[in-house]
């Protein structure tokens, strides 16, 4: 069994029985999936339910992770693009990112 994704993996042979499904979906899908889990994410924090928010937030890396099948990756290929990702955009910048988007975005 591939284990690239190491904790994510199990979600993401969770969703392989719905691969041809998944990879015809627009783009559109994934944007409102992930709006709808923010929706319960606020939900489950207004109640004060940290659990429930966290299996939430599971959700959210969930549909990231089916944006990268759709765009036809593998787990192998996800898993070099994350680690280079880290390291080429995110180590020692994180500061900078997040005043980028207080600066571009008011947030």
């Amino acid at each position: 069994m591939d284990d690239k994704l190491g904790p994510f993996q199990e979600i993401w042979n969770a969703w392989d029985e719905a691969d041809p499904q998944i990879k015809g979906k627009p783009i559109t899908h994934f944007r409102k999936a992930t709006d709808v889990q923010f929706d319960e994410i606020d939900a489950h924090l207004a109640a004060g339910d940290r659990e429930a928010t966290a299996r939430e937030a599971v959700d959210v890396i969930s549909i990231a992770l089916n944006v990268l099948r759709w765009l036809d990756y593998s787990p192998d290929q996800i898993a070099e693009l994350a680690q280079g990702r880290a390291r080429n955009r995110m180590s020692g910048q994180a500061l900078e990112i997040l005043e980028k988007y207080s600066r571009n975005y008011d947030i």
